[in-house]
C-alpha cells in the first residue's frame, strides 16, 4: 500500500510538471501570435495609407458615382408642332461622409451633371443654374455642391438630432426606386428642389421611451425649415446686403410617420411656404420683373408595402408597391395673381407605382402612374426626366422602368416615360407662368432613356 501511493505522489508530480511545462509553452506561442497580430496590422494600416491616404481614418466613406445616360425626347405642342432631339450626358457625383463621433456625422456631396459638347445654356435661360435645380438640370461641367450638412444626435439614447446645411432634398420616396438609390426624407410627390435649411428629428427611440406602443409603430417626426430666396443686394450695392424690392421665401413643414412597422408604413409631409415668387402680368413677364405673389400650402399622404403579404411567394416578398396621394393650395396676396388667378386655387395628384424583382437576381422593374388636376402645384424644379416632372404633371404621366446589374458596381437600365397634359403650367414659376389655360403649350412628350452607371 506504501509502495502504491508513493507511486502515486510521483505520478502526480511528474504530470504537474509536464503540464506546466505545456502551459508556458502555450504562453510563449500566445505571446508570439499576439506580437504576429500587432505586426500583420501594421503592415495593413502601412499599405492602406500608401494606397489611399484617406483609408488611414476607419470613419471617413468615400463614394464615386457616374452615370452616362442617352435621353430621346419629343415635344408635340397643343398648335401641333413637334421639337425632337437626342441628348448624351454624364452626372458625377462625388460624395464623402465623415462620422468623427457615434452621434455626429458630417457629408458633403458634390455633382457635375453635363451635357456632351455643352458648355451652358445660360444663354437660353437665366434660371438654369438657380441653386433649386443647378445639379438637377444638366449643363457644363462645374462641380457644385448638391449637399453640405452634419447630423447631430443627442438626448437620452441619442433619440434625437439636428441638422444645418444644404440638406439633401432631391430623390425622396417614390422617385428613388426608379435608379434604385436610397431615398432623401422628403417626399418627391410634392417636395422635389434642394434648399438650404435646418431640420430636427425626433426618432422612434423616443417616443417608443414615452410608450412601448410606439416600438411597435416605428412612429417618428422629422421638423424642417429652408430659405429659397435670400432677399439682399449685392456685395456692392449702394448699401450691401440690405434687402431687394422682393420678399424672403422661407418655408417650414414636418415629416410625420405615425406607422412604419418595416414592411407596411404610413408618411405624411405638411408644407408652408412664404413670398411665392413669379410674374404677375404678361407686362411684367416681359422685362423679367418678379413679385412676391402669395403663399402655399401642400400635403403628402403616402402609404407604401416592402413585400405584400407574407410568404405567399418570393415575387410579392421582393415586390414594394405604394399609392402617394398630395394636395396644394395657392394664397395670392392683394391684386396678385397666382396661377393665373387672384383666387385661392386647390389641386390634387395621386401617384401609384410598383418596383418589382425581374427575371434574375440582379435586375428590378417598375411603373408609375400619376394623375394632377389642373391646379396642382409641386415644388419640383429639380425635373425627374427631361422632358418633365412626373410628378408635377397637369394630366397623366406612365412610366416605364427596367434596371439590371451587369457585374457588382456596374449597371445598365431603360426608362420611358410619357406626359400627357391636359393643362399649362405644371413647373412654371408661381404667376402666370403656371396658368393652366394658356393658348399653346406642350401637351404631349415623352423622353426614352438608356443608360450605363458605376457605383462605388
Amino acid at each position: 500500500m506504501k509502495k502504491l501511493l508513493m507511486s502515486s505522489f510521483a505520478f502526480s508530480l511528474l504530470f504537474s510538471q509536464n503540464l506546466q511545462t505545456e502551459i508556458e509553452n502555450l504562453k510563449a506561442k500566445i505571446t508570439n501570435l499576439e506580437k504576429q497580430v500587432k505586426i500583420n496590422k501594421q503592415l495593413a494600416e502601412d499599405a492602406n495609407k500608401k494606397v489611399n491616404p484617406l483609408y488611414a481614418n476607419n470613419h471617413l466613406y468615400c463614394s464615386y458615382d457616374l452615370r452616362t445616360a442617352l435621353d430621346y425626347i419629343h415635344y408635340k405642342t397643343k398648335s401641333h408642332k413637334k421639337y425632337v432631339n437626342n441628348i448624351l450626358s454624364n452626372r458625377v457625383i462625388l460624395t464623402g461622409v465623415a462620422r468623427p463621433a457615434d452621434n455626429l456625422k458630417a457629408t458633403l456631396v458634390i455633382e457635375a451633371n453635363n451635357i456632351f459638347g455643352m458648355n451652358s445654356q445660360e444663354q437660353y435661360s437665366p434660371y438654369q443654374n438657380i441653386s433649386w435645380v443647378a445639379n438637377e438640370t444638366p449643363d457644363d461641367t462645374i462641380l457644385r455642391v448638391k449637399q453640405a450638412f452634419f447630423n447631430y444626435h443627442f438626448g437620452a439614447d441619442n433619440a434625437l438630432m439636428f441638422s444645418a446645411g444644404r440638406r439633401p432634398a432631391t430623390e425622396g420616396f417614390p422617385e428613388n426606386l426608379i435608379y434604385n438609390d436610397n431615398a432623401s426624407s422628403p417626399l418627391a410627390h410634392l417636395i422635389n428642389i434642394e434648399f438650404d435649411g435646418f431640420s430636427f428629428e425626433i426618432s422612434n427611440d423616443f417616443f417608443s421611451n414615452l410608450n412601448n406602443k410606439f416600438a411597435e409603430f416605428g412612429t417618428w417626426l422629422k421638423f424642417c425649415a429652408g430659405r429659397g430666396y435670400s432677399s439682399s443686394t449685392g456685395k456692392f450695392s449702394k448699401y450691401p446686403y440690405s434687402k431687394d424690392n422682393l420678399g424672403i421665401t422661407d418655408f417650414v413643414g414636418f415629416v410625420l410617420v405615425p406607422y412604419d412597422d418595416g414592411q407596411y408604413a404610413l408618411w405624411t409631409e405638411t408644407v408652408w411656404a412664404w413670398n411665392m415668387k413669379g410674374y404677375n402680368t404678361y407686362a411684367d413677364y416681359l422685362i423679367n420683373k418678379m413679385s412676391d405673389l402669395g403663399d402655399y400650402f401642400g400635403e403628402d399622404i403616402n402609404f407604401r408595402a416592402r413585400g405584400i403579404g407574407d410568404g405567399i411567394s418570393d415575387f410579392l416578398d421582393s415586390t414594394t408597391a405604394f399609392i402617394d396621394f398630395a394636395f396644394t393650395k395657392t394664397m395670392p396676396y392683394s391684386n396678385k395673381q397666382m396661377q393665373g388667378s387672384k383666387k385661392s386655387k386647390i389641386g390634387a395628384s395621386i401617384w401609384i407605382g410598383a418596383q418589382m424583382p425581374g427575371i434574375s437576381n440582379n435586375d428590378t422593374w417598375g411603373f408609375n402612374y400619376v394623375h394632377g388636376t389642373k391646379y396642382f402645384r409641386a415644388m419640383t424644379y429639380g425635373e425627374d426626366t427631361l422632358v418633365g416632372s412626373i410628378a408635377a404633371v397637369r394630366g397623366n404621366a406612365y412610366d416605364l422602368y427596367y434596371n439590371k446589374e451587369i457585374i457588382p458596381h456596374l449597371t445598365t437600365g431603360l426608362r420611358v416615360t410619357y406626359l400627357n397634359y391636359n393643362n399649362s403650367g405644371s413647373e412654371g414659376f408661381f404667376g402666370i407662368s403656371s396658368e393652366p389655360n394658356q393658348p399653346d403649350y406642350v401637351n404631349k412628350a415623352y423622353d426614352i432613356r438608356a443608360y450605363i452607371r458605376y457605383k462605388f
